[in-house]
């Protein structure tokens, strides 16, 4: 008996219970304990008796995309096609349950954002449409945080899914953009080859500016090199020169020398000159005249050169010319 107690109050515990899956959250009604609870519930097997239910709210991110018909600043009509991202504030379920309910989207957040996503896009024009993705997204996304503040629901953003134009409005957008292309394209062109042209003239004014440079380096160098010849041409000069002077002055004590020399050698002859010397040579001097058939005449003997009879110590003449006679058959 206890058993089959125990198997009853197990059936009836699982049949009065519910279970929150992960990603939700629970709140427990029960109209005989007091009606809708406080407490949040998590993820898990919770007991409601026979007469309670439990409220399960989705808490996590919830994309839902809305297809509007709206118009542009212009009037014209647009089929637009946006999405809003959302879920529950966990601790304002109790709030949400007992004001708005499970249906809190099509109660609240549904009808604020097709209604914020209408007056944007009423604000601008169909060519800001086509470019200003983000700038529209976010001034719906403002708007709608906006509407629905206090409403216990938390929008994280809103996205610009598409758009659709009228078939003609489309083609001239088409064209516009085609147009917008090809003059940027024509921009990028002209762009690059003022580019290029901006870079050849500063390569060829650095090819000016190291051909400069490298004249005046050949220019310095010539000059150094000119005042280097100029500096050795003057060594040299000054070299001949120095040679020349020693030279010269060279010379000039050789011949110094020379004359010195023969001064010496004269002087030396001047002073071997004995008289016996002189008489040889005067006596050689007439032979040469006898041997040319010429006569000599003495005649007086008194008048006969002193230097043809010069006095020799220990020799005699035959005869004397200062006495004025000849020795005997010596006359002629």
């Amino acid at each position: 008996m206890p058993k089959l107690l125990l198997l009853l109050l197990a059936v009836t515990s699982f049949a009065c219970g519910s279970t929150i899956e992960p990603g939700h959250r629970g709140l427990l009604f029960n109209p005989r304990d007091g009606g809708l609870q406080h407490n949040v519930l998590e993820p898990g097997r919770h007991y409601t008796g026979f007469y309670g239910r439990l409220d399960d709210f989705d808490v996590t991110y919830t994309t839902r995309q809305e297809e509007m018909n709206t118009v542009s600043q212009e009037g014209l009509r647009l089929v637009v096609h946006v999405s809003a991202i959302f879920r529950p504030v966990v601790s304002e379920l109790y709030e949400l349950d007992t004001e708005i309910g499970p249906l809190y989207y099509e109660e609240v957040i549904g009808p604020e954002f097709r209604s914020a996503a209408r007056g944007v896009f009423a604000r601008h024009s169909y060519m800001d449409i086509a470019k200003q993705n983000e700038a529209i997204e976010n001034e719906i996304e403002t708007d709608l945080r906006r509407r629905t503040a206090g409403k216990h629901v938390e929008i994280t953003s809103v996205t610009l899914e598409g758009v659709s134009y009228a078939p003609e409005i489309a083609k001239a957008i088409q064209d516009k953009l085609v147009g917008e292309q090809d003059t940027a394209r024509q921009k990028v062109l002209l762009d690059n080859d003022a580019l290029r042209r901006k870079l050849e003239l500063e390569h060829e004014a650095e090819r000016e500016k190291l051909k400069a440079e490298s004249e005046l380096r050949e220019a310095t160098r010539r000059v150094e090199v000119a005042k280097a010849q100029a500096e050795l041409d003057r060594l040299r000069a000054a070299t001949e020169g120095e040679i020349k002077v020693t030279r010269a002055t060279a010379d000039a004590k050789e011949m110094t020398l020379l004359a010195t020399a023969k001064a010496a050698m004269k002087k030396a002859e001047a002073q071997a000159l004995t008289p016996l010397m002189v008489m040889m040579r005067a006596y050689e001097a007439l032979g040469q005249l006898g041997q040319n058939g010429a006569t000599v005449y003495l005649g007086d003997f008194s008048h006969v050169p002193a230097f043809l009879f010069p006095k020799v110590p220990g020799f005699s003449p035959a005869f004397d010319p200062g006495k004025g006679s000849a020795p005997e058959g010596k006359h002629k």
